[in-house]
């Protein structure tokens, strides 16, 4: 039984003849009456009976008919819904983001979708990296958009690279001022890290993606920090640096995400590749996106070009 046969079976006792009825289905009489006969022959039982006035449904096509029109009109009912997802007059669209990220950007897409698009309904997920790749995974949210280091990326993970941003060394303002530990070169000013070995440090939470970074680029000059503050928050490393507490590295585009303050000093690091990170939209390859994913993920694009 499908859909096709249904129709037949209801075209049929709507019309009251096989003639009119294949007009309408716009099929051959003979195909039609053989459908018919088919149908019929599979349930054991006949759906109608030939009289002068017409075909007329037996009890149990009676009962056929009402469960063909039940679900036909169901059937019909969803694909009118399917067609409003298409066009993005219904749907639901699941989002992953980096926390900060999310302050910082969405508020920036989402008004100018919602408007286009009112009826979608719009779940966010903020979560870390980690999280975000798992929710992935698992088929979750239908994207997520983060920050990822080039040798922490998952193989089984798509990452669609939007923009390379890279960690600068925060110290308190003016504290190597003079300092022949600044090296001058296009204009930017840069420190390598190991001129600073003996210098408190102030890191993030060993389970931060923040501090991932942190380490391999401390690595990467060979040399051992000695750490005298561990937080969660990188606005907390920033204000304790520039307070003297430390030093500390931190994303060149998260300094200025909650204050506008420069009370500190801010230098490239020299002597590493390690201290890039990049924003990535994350999904799986080759999977299924919705009409309204890949619009969205489309003004994520225009919002980083």
């Amino acid at each position: 039984m499908n859909d096709k046969e249904l129709l037949y079976i209801k075209t049929i006792a709507d019309t009251q003849s096989i003639s009119k009825a294949a007009e309408e289905l716009f099929i051959a009489q003979p195909s039609l009456s053989q459908a018919l006969q088919r149908i019929e022959r599979e349930l054991g039982t006949h759906l109608f009976i030939r009289e002068p006035r017409g075909m007329k449904l037996t009890y149990a096509g009676e009962k056929y008919y009402l469960m063909a029109k039940e679900i036909l009109d169901i059937y019909s009912d969803f694909k009118s819904e399917i067609t409003h997802i298409n066009e993005l007059k219904a749907g639901r669209l699941v989002i992953g983001i980096a926390r900060y990220m999310g302050m910082n950007i969405l508020p920036n897409i989402l008004p100018k979708f919602n408007k286009n698009y009112p009826n979608i309904e719009i779940i966010i997920r903020e979560e870390n990296t980690r999280v975000l790749e798992n929710l992935v995974l698992g088929g979750n949210v239908d994207f997520a958009l983060t920050h990822v280091h080039k040798k922490e990326m998952n193989e089984k993970i798509n990452y669609e690279i939007l923009k390379e941003d890279e960690f600068l060394l925060v110290t308190p303002k003016a504290y190597l001022k003079d300092s022949d530990k600044i090296k001058v070169k296009d204009g930017k000013s840069y420190v390598d890290l190991r001129d600073l070995e003996g210098e408190k440090f102030i890191l993030l939470d060993i389970n931060k993606g923040i501090r991932k970074v942190q380490d391999r680029t401390i690595k990467s000059y060979g040399i051992s920090p000695d750490v005298v503050f561990t937080t969660k928050n990188f606005e907390t490393a920033k204000r304790l640096a520039a307070n003297g507490m430390g030093i500390t590295i931190i994303p060149k585009d998260y300094l200025n995400i909650f204050s506008q303050d420069k009370n500190y000093d801010s230098f490239n690091l020299s002597g590493t590749e390690e201290n890039i990170w990049y924003t990535a939209i994350l999904t799986i390859p080759d999977i299924y996106k919705s009409q309204a994913t890949k619009v969205f993920i489309d003004e994520v694009k225009r919002f980083f070009k």
